[in-house]
């Protein structure tokens, strides 16, 4: 689909971007990962007095069509394989300074989804704290594009995205 490769286009700017990831047993079409490093030293890197690392986990998935199934099986495996895997490394904490980790998921899809499953994103909420947010935090961001109207549906984590992605849509559409 053009959209989601105009979607990887722009993402690989700030994102490395891997194609067909494969991760818990489910396929996507495309895997994004951003880290960002903030630090406070004086004079010289080697007397750091603090750093802070923050991160995004991003899958792409192409779908005909998405439901309520499809969404329960994105918390199922932020819970069960993104955190222990992508955030956590499989220790039990994620590494020293990690601050915060932003696990999305992208649907595109050519049919309008179903009031239930609109219902399902919106209402989606993953979160969780390692050693009372010492180790930080994760947080868990759920976004749909219907590409047959051009309407994003996101949870609240995720409505800073919905504009980008129609506005990714209606540049498309445009010919820009």
């Amino acid at each position: 689909m053009k959209y989601l490769e105009r979607l990887l286009e722009q993402y690989s700017k700030t994102h490395d971007i891997v194609r067909d990831y494969e991760i818990g047993g489910i396929k996507a079409d495309a895997y994004g990962y951003y880290r960002k490093v903030s630090e406070k030293y004086v004079i010289n890197p080697k007397a750091n007095l603090w750093s802070i690392q923050g991160f995004e986990h991003i899958l792409f998935f192409e779908r005909d069509k998405v439901t309520r199934q499809d969404v329960d099986e994105v918390r199922r495996l932020m819970e069960e394989h993104m955190a222990p895997v992508l955030v956590c490394k499989g220790n039990k904490y994620p590494e020293k300074d990690h601050m915060y980790s932003y696990l999305t998921a992208a649907f595109i899809c050519s049919a309008v989804p179903d009031e239930d499953t609109v219902n399902a994103i919106e209402k989606f909420r993953y979160e969780k704290d390692y050693l009372f947010t010492i180790r930080g935090h994760v947080e868990g961001h759920i976004i749909l594009m219907d590409v047959t109207n051009g309407k994003a549906y996101s949870n609240k984590a995720a409505k800073h995205l919905k504009k980008f992605y129609e506005n990714e849509y209606e540049s498309i559409r445009k010919g820009i």
